[in-house]
């Protein structure tokens, strides 16, 4: 059989979609984008440029150290400082420096902030006395005489101390026990009444507690309620009542006269 044809009249073609041509918007866009970010560079090169660089903050060091030590030169840009640069040339050989932090001050000054550490203690190793902050960085090296009035540390084994570092030690639960000492007894108001320090044996660290008494610490376990068992019984005895605080179980405190 032949096939009928179809008697439906043929549809109409698609239409070819034309390509639009990109007209010239696009290269005024770009071109206007461009000069933009040139103002803005320009902007940024001509007006924010340093006049004035101030010191401020608690420091033993002068303002005129830190600025030569800086480096800023009138006239630097603000945008383009190195600042990471700047504080590594501020703290080269000055040991007593906890932070600096640089600061921008639009549109031209440059604010530099210094902290110093706090000293805490003097840790004696090898017949020599190394004077350090509460986290263990050595501030400087000092004569046996002038540890008078700071909590001497003994006991402890060292590797090589130098001014400007931190402890390194060769047991690092040395380390680790004097450093909650130190934070636990400052923020407890009482690291002004610790004359020393005896930590040759981690399981017997003993205290001396002024000029009266020997306080038998033990370790370091619990030792926001051993201080606070130690402030009890100073509080309850004689102002001239010496001899031996026991606080090496946390429970209790115990006391044995001289």
């Amino acid at each position: 059989m032949k096939k009928k044809k179809s008697s439906a009249p043929p549809g109409p073609r698609p239409k070819k979609r034309r390509r639009r041509r990109r007209g010239p918007g696009i290269l005024i866009s770009l071109l206007c984008l461009v000069l933009i970010c040139a103002a803005i560079l320009a902007a940024v090169t001509v007006f924010f440029k340093v006049k004035r660089v101030t010191v401020s903050g608690e420091s033993r060091y002068s303002s005129e150290e830190v600025l030569e030590a800086a480096g800023i030169a009138e006239g630097e840009n603000l945008f383009f400082l190195n600042k990471v640069a700047i504080t590594n040339r501020i703290f080269r050989d000055r040991p007593y420096l906890d932070t600096v932090s640089i600061r921008r001050k639009f549109p031209d000054t440059v604010e530099i902030v210094l902290q110093d550490c706090v000293p805490s203690a003097v840790v004696s190793f090898e017949n020599r006395y190394w004077l350090v902050d509460k986290k263990g960085k050595i501030l400087e090296e000092i004569s046996q005489e002038q540890t008078a009035g700071y909590c001497l540390v003994t006991g402890l084994e060292l590797e090589d101390p130098q001014v400007g570092e931190y402890l390194n030690f060769s047991q690092q639960e040395q380390g680790k026990a004097l450093s909650t000492i130190l934070n636990t007894a400052e923020n407890s108001g009482i690291l002004k009444e610790i004359m020393g320090i005896d930590m040759t044996k981690l399981f017997e660290i003993r205290l001396q507690y002024t000029e009266r008494f020997v306080v038998e610490l033990g370790t370091v376990e619990e030792l926001e309620k051993k201080i606070s068992f130690l402030n009890q019984v100073v509080e309850r005895l004689g102002s001239t009542d010496t001899g031996v605080i026991d606080l090496t179980d946390p429970q209790t405190a115990r006391f044995r006269p001289q």
